[in-house]
């Protein structure tokens, strides 16, 4: 039986207000601590992937439940509240460290499980491709394939198209002139 006192029932606060604050920001926060880290210099468009904001807010649900499996006084919930701790941040983990940059030296890339991220010159293109708008999906798609075969994509976006002409000088001037095509 739980005895009701302040130092037990601050993890319940903290767990309130995790999953209030965590909820409102978790599907911008990953967009955020990337521009943050990533913001400086030359810099041309930064993508974070939708599934890095679903697993930041799975990462939070994970924090909330530490929070409130704490408010429990037996070892049981102490062992799960372990857990969730070490699941909250894996899945942060997992999810700031997808990415791809643009910059007008380089191109940096972070894929999913990668613990490195791979450094690409505009030179290491093979291929572009622009993907058409379709009634389904309303804003194009550039497809860049690697030198090592790896396929980075980017939709055009209000960010990415105020910069396109840029990156359209950039891959014209390394030889690349990209494709259109349909979907």
């Amino acid at each position: 039986m739980n005895s009701f006192s302040e130092g037990n029932m601050i993890w319940v606060v903290f767990g309130v207000i995790t999953v209030i604050v965590g909820l409102l920001l978790s599907f911008i926060a990953p967009n955020l601590i990337h521009l943050v880290l990533f913001s400086s210099g030359d810099l041309i468009y930064i993508h974070t992937p939708t599934i890095s904001n679903i697993l930041f807010s799975v990462g939070v649900l994970f924090l909330a439940l530490f929070f409130f499996s704490m408010y429990f006084p037996r070892k049981k919930a102490r062992i799960a509240a372990i857990s969730f701790i070490v699941l909250f941040v894996a899945a942060s983990a997992l999810s700031l460290g997808n990415y791809s940059v643009l910059r007008d030296e380089r191109i940096v890339h972070n894929s999913f499980f990668s613990l490195n991220s791979k450094e690409y010159a505009w030179s290491d293109i093979q291929n572009a491709v622009l993907l058409k708008r379709t009634d389904s999906i309303p804003y194009e798609t550039l497809v860049l394939t690697m030198s090592d075969g790896e396929k980075l994509s980017y939709d055009r976006d209000p960010s990415l198209r105020a910069e396109f002409d840029r990156v359209d000088y950039i891959l014209q001037s390394n030889g690349i002139y990209f494709n259109l095509q349909n979907r």
